[in-house]
């Protein structure tokens, strides 16, 4: 047998306070993801598409190994 699950029940404030949160956090996003486009179009002009595809690839390989040992720890 499953039991429904209770609704989280927020103060008008503290809904209001969480969705201002929200909208920044997403903002925040948006920018980083615009600067970031602009970034590897400008680098990929500069370096050349297949240097900047193996950066990538070495900079997410780098990130991976770097949470393994982060794990192993």
């Amino acid at each position: 047998m499953s039991r429904p699950i209770s609704m989280l029940r927020l103060t008008p404030e503290a809904a209001g306070k969480l969705q201002q949160q929200c909208t920044k956090a997403s903002t925040e996003m948006q920018e980083l993801t615009r600067y970031r486009k602009e970034f590897d179009r400008q680098l990929a002009l500069l370096i050349g598409n297949d240097s900047l595809r193996q950066l990538h690839k070495d900079t997410k390989n780098a990130l991976l190994l770097a949470d393994l040992v982060k794990e192993v720890a």
